[in-house]
């Protein structure tokens, strides 16, 4: 991020800025430790891969150096989001006006969770020159922004926050869900729409809903639970509606369209609005030349006007077959994964079959060398009673 930085960026504004506990803080220590942890991990990895010194330094340093940078990030980020999510599994956000006392749970929690994401939220505005790193902590957090609609040169609270797809925020906008008054903390949902505009330095008050296309001009506030309407311009502190927001015209046709749509404007002004008199001085051959140039005109208004409706048509219809050619594409990458999925599992089941297979022939082999070893032994025995019973009866017969 540049160092030229407005002052209003790097503290935000003093009516969120309060702890209800300087406790609290202790949290930073614990988020940087365990974001550390997987740095660690990676740095003695990599360290014990190589024993060359000058090849580590010259081919792997640059790449390692923005590995840690990117893991530090990512990890301080998930980390506090789950710390955030323990915090909120013991009291739950919500909104509504309560009393700024320290005793007071809702402004406490509060209190806990801002200082939670202020780590994150600072760590990702000076990861370097990437918009999508706010936008990425916000939604971790639960926000609903899209990277669409960055907001690295403002100062946006991180929860209770909605802002539609192509909203435009200016340099120096401070959108606030949370504010604190001389008594009171006010919570309460900032909700943007689609396509709107924040004009710079300006300031959203907690509860301000803004309309689709609507715009807001530099150096505005809102007031909290204001409306702003869509398609109109807001203006002033308080802001206060200006006029129709009529900046921007949607032109969803092609450059042939358009220029078919010119010639016809060209032709159309041309031809003059001609009504048929009742009373015609002249010979009713002058009457009859009249109408019959009066039909022409008319008849050529008509075949501009279906050409064009013809090229509407014809550019409708290659939009419908390319969304049909990519249905059928995905319905074939569907199938496809179906029948490798079903080819997989019949690999497996043969594997498995095999499998069960060997251990029965490895089994029937046991059991075999079992029968034989004791068929073995049974032999024995047998000739050694023999030989017992034939060295007794020839004792018996020599004692004789």
């Amino acid at each position: 991020m540049s160092s030229t930085v407005p002052t209003t960026l790097r503290a935000g504004p003093a009516t969120t800025n309060t702890l209800a506990s300087q406790s609290f803080t202790a949290i930073y220590g614990l988020i940087i430790w365990l974001a550390l942890i997987p740095c660690f991990f990676l740095t003695t990895k990599l360290i014990t891969l190589f024993d060359d010194t000058l090849l580590f330094i010259a081919l792997i340093l640059p790449i390692f150096i923005f590995l840690i940078y990117f893991i530090f990030f990512v990890s301080v980020v998930l980390w506090s989001a789950l710390i955030l999510k323990i915090v909120n599994l013991i009291h739950t956000p919500k909104e509504g006006i309560f009393p700024r006392d320290n005793k007071n749970r809702d402004y406490k929690f509060w209190s806990l969770r801002a200082v939670i994401k202020k780590f994150p939220l600072w760590v990702c505005h000076n990861v370097g020159p990437f918009p999508w790193t706010d936008v990425f902590a916000m939604k971790v957090f639960g926000n609903h922004v899209t990277y669409k609609s960055p907001v690295f040169d403002a100062w946006v609270d991180a929860e209770f926050m909605d802002i539609g797809r192509g909203t435009t925020i200016g340099q120096g906008v401070v959108i606030m869900t949370s504010m604190i008054t001389t008594d009171f903390l006010i919570i309460k949902r900032v909700k943007i729409g689609k396509n709107a505009v924040i004009g710079a330095h300006s300031v959203i008050s907690p509860g301000t809903k803004i309309g689709d296309n609507a715009i807001i001009g530099a150096l505005s506030a809102t007031e909290i639970d204001q409306e702003i309407e869509n398609d109109f311009v807001y203006m002033g502190n308080p802001a206060r509606k200006i006029r129709k927001a009529a900046f921007k015209i949607k032109d969803e046709l092609s450059a042939h369209e358009r220029a078919l749509q010119k010639k016809y404007d060209e032709i159309k002004a041309k031809i003059p609005e001609i009504e048929p008199k009742r009373h015609i001085v002249g010979t009713k051959a002058s009457l009859q030349l009249h109408k019959s140039e009066f039909k022409e005109k008319r008849a050529m208004h008509h075949e501009e006007k279906a050409y064009v409706k013809q090229a509407k048509a014809k550019s409708k219809a290659r939009k419908s077959e390319y969304k049909i050619e990519r249905l059928q594409f995905k319905a074939d990458k569907h199938i496809y994964k179906a029948e490798k999925q079903k080819y997989e599992s019949i690999l497996a089941m043969q594997k498995a079959q095999r499998a069960i297979n060997e251990k029965i022939e490895k089994d029937r082999h046991k059991l075999q060398k079992i029968e034989n070893t004791e068929r073995e032994r049974e032999i024995k025995d047998k000739r050694h009673i023999t030989f017992r019973l034939k060295k007794k009866s020839t004792e018996t017969k020599a004692e004789e």
